[in-house]
């Protein structure tokens, strides 16, 4: 068989969805079978073709195929298993890159073949030093693989730190996997070619020895696979962002005056200007003025509803904010010795406020509130889709939420989609941003205004069908609830092919008054998130919710609200990569908190599922050799 007609074999696709790596593997195996028929062909080894500059050709064809597939990045992990296991595959890579400059030179049209010596001293390196050999480094790889559930045990290890990697624990089994797998096809190349070699130069036969090394070989990346499925099968796919080292403006967004504490005298909250009432009667009122220009006088007023006022304690001293905070006040320390917030100094000097009588028998208090005031505040949310340009088979490759302006919006990264799973380089979609204000932006068709009563938002983690990938997410209103969809669309997993007319959009649609009622998320006196000395981890399911509230009075004076947006990237971090970026399935809303925090809202992905694409295919035959076998002839420098 020429050598022609060997490159043609790899153009021969496999109808199985096998990984990339798979695939070359299988398509190995064939070429393999071919290269021993012409090897051991005495016919061909006449032909005066030269057979061991030929030989380089097919295996530089090989090579050419293993570059096509994405690289994993080097894993930097804390397993001892998989240390060793990294030690011996770098061997493996090392000895491959020097074999490789050897076959490329050799395989140059018009190259000067090298003397028989270096093609048998390779040889000899390849298979039969006892240290430092390939086919050792290959038998150690396979010994510490022997010695436990590498993949299963490296996620157990490795757990606390997927926030680091910034990779799911499905894809560091996947990439492992490959990293694996790609380093063995390597060095069982190396082996045959060696094999293939010593009977071309007549040192024996060696087709006993070829088909132990496939048989051995077959039944090491069978195991590897097997295990590799299994534990893909039963790993998490889910990816987030945990606390950065230094909370910044750059990690997190705040929804501001929402239910903002206020201190409002009674006099001042109903028409008649009369302090007969006490503080609880006023649960929904508004401002009705400035009477004797008190204290009201020297704050802001509520240009909103005031909500759920109570009494603390008739006099107080309140250090005001600064005119460009969100907040209206730093601290209040009331004369009873009770504090709202973090009493210290105050740079705008701080306010005595008094309560005081009227007429002998009224006392106007001050009372402390929740104002709801939506001047100035940032409390709108997008319900324009972000979608991946699918017209261009392009997907969704990581997400994130942003605030620009007075609004969050969903933000997207997309790559193209080619064949058998791969994903080229993200780009990040800027959403629009727009002012709820300006003409034709319209409520409830291009935003969602939070208030007191429309302020719940569900978490939910949403994946899209087996054979479709994420192309968009979306918030939608479902009553009162602020709801995050996600947009799946089908593709053809060997071509990498989408089919845009199939896409459809995946929610959960539950609500509280449903047969089986979303459960609501209990925030338990809520100080700021920034605040946590303590690392903040998801304690949010599927299908809960959690209402956008104040911060606790005594923690902070109720003044911000709580829980805090994540607008940190999540892209998984092979997508950080020119080499390539991450197949996404499925996406969520998340809730990453603790007891007396306010916490975060964050975004999540899921990575596309690869377990069923991972399977070690046999070799399709054994090797046929009719000719005798003879006995190894020593290579003699």
């Amino acid at each position: 068989m020429r050598i022609a007609a060997l490159f043609a074999l790899f153009a021969i696709g496999l109808a199985t969805e096998l990984t990339p790596t798979d695939l070359v593997r299988q398509k190995f195996y064939d070429l393999e079978e071919e290269l021993w028929r012409n090897v051991t062909d005495p016919s061909w080894r006449d032909s005066g073709l030269g057979g061991d500059v030929e030989l380089t050709k097919a295996f530089f064809a090989l090579n050419e195929q293993i570059e096509l597939i994405p690289r994993p990045k080097r894993l930097t992990l804390k397993s001892w298993l998989w240390n060793k296991v990294s030690e011996k595959l770098q061997v493996v890579d090392g000895f491959y890159m020097n074999f490789m400059e050897f076959v490329r030179h050799q395989a140059t049209p018009g190259a000067v073949p090298a003397p028989v010596k270096e093609w048998l001293d390779m040889a000899e390196s390849i298979l039969m030093d006892p240290k430092t050999s390939v086919a050792q480094a290959v038998r150690k790889i396979h010994g510490f693989l022997e010695h436990g559930d590498i993949f299963r045990s490296v996620v157990q290890e490795e757990d606390s730190d997927v926030c680091d990697l910034q990779m799911s624990p499905h894809q560091l089994i996947y990439d492992m996997y490959n990293t694996i797998a790609l380093t063995e096809i390597k060095g069982y190349a190396m082996m045959q070619f060696s094999w293939m070699l010593l009977r071309i130069y007549g040192r024996g036969n060696f087709t006993q020895e070829a088909s132990l090394t496939r048989q051995r070989y077959s039944e090491r990346t069978g195991q590897t696979a097997t295990a590799a499925r299994a534990a893909l099968a039963m790993s998490k796919r889910d990816l987030y962002r945990c606390d950065p080292p230094v909370h910044t403006s750059a990690t997190y967004a705040e929804v501001t005056r929402l239910l903002q504490g206020y201190v409002e005298n009674e006099v001042d909250m109903n028409g008649d200007a009369t302090c007969k009432e006490n503080c609880a009667f006023y649960t929904l009122t508004e401002n009705h003025g400035c009477y004797m220009e008190q204290f009201c006088y020297k704050q802001d007023k509520c240009r909103g509803r005031i909500i759920d006022c109570q009494y603390l304690d008739s006099d107080m001293w309140v250090c005001p904010a600064s005119r460009h905070s969100q907040r209206r006040y730093e601290w209040i320390e009331y004369e009873n010795g009770r504090t709202l917030g973090r009493v210290g100094s105050c740079r705008l000097g701080a306010t005595k406020v008094d309560s005081w009588w009227r007429w002998l028998f009224w006392h106007c208090s001050y009372c402390m509130c929740l104002c709801d005031d939506a001047t100035g505040s940032h409390r709108f949310f997008s319900l324009r889709e972000a979608k991946a340009d699918i017209s261009n088979n392009k997907v969704v490759t990581g997400m994130r939420l942003v605030k620009l302006g007075k609004v969050f919006h969903i933000q997207i990264y997309q790559g193209k989609l080619v064949e058998r799973g791969f994903v080229e380089s993200s780009e990040e979609v800027l959403a629009q941003a727009f002012d709820p204000e300006q003409a034709g932006v319209l409520e409830g068709v291009d935003y969602h205004t939070l208030t007191y009563e429309r302020r719940a938002i569900d978490l939910d983690e949403l994946d899209s069908p087996s054979g479709h990938v994420l192309t968009g997410a979306r918030f939608r209103m479902i009553g009162a609830h602020l709801h995050f969809e996600i947009r799946a669309t089908p593709f053809n997993y060997t071509t990498g092919k989408l089919h845009p007319e199939k896409s459809q959009w995946i929610s959960n649609d539950n609500t509280e008054g449903s047969h089986t009622p979303r459960t609501r998320l209990e925030l338990y006196k809520p100080d700021l998130p920034t605040r946590s000395h303590a690392a903040l981890r998801i304690d949010s399911q599927h299908d809960q919710y959690i209402e956008f509230t104040h911060s606790d009075f005594d923690a902070d004076a109720a003044q911000s609200t709580v829980p805090f947006i994540d607008v940190q990237p999540v892209v998984p971090s092979k997508a950080l990569n020119t080499k390539g970026a991450t197949l996404l399935s499925g996406a969520g809303l998340y809730h990453r908190g603790a007891r007396g925090s306010g916490g975060f809202i964050g975004v999540k992905v899921i990575t596309y599922d690869y377990s069923k694409h991972v399977k070690a295919e046999p070799p399709p035959s054994e090797f046929v050799d009719e000719s005798e076998t003879t006995e190894f002839v020593p290579i003699v420098n």
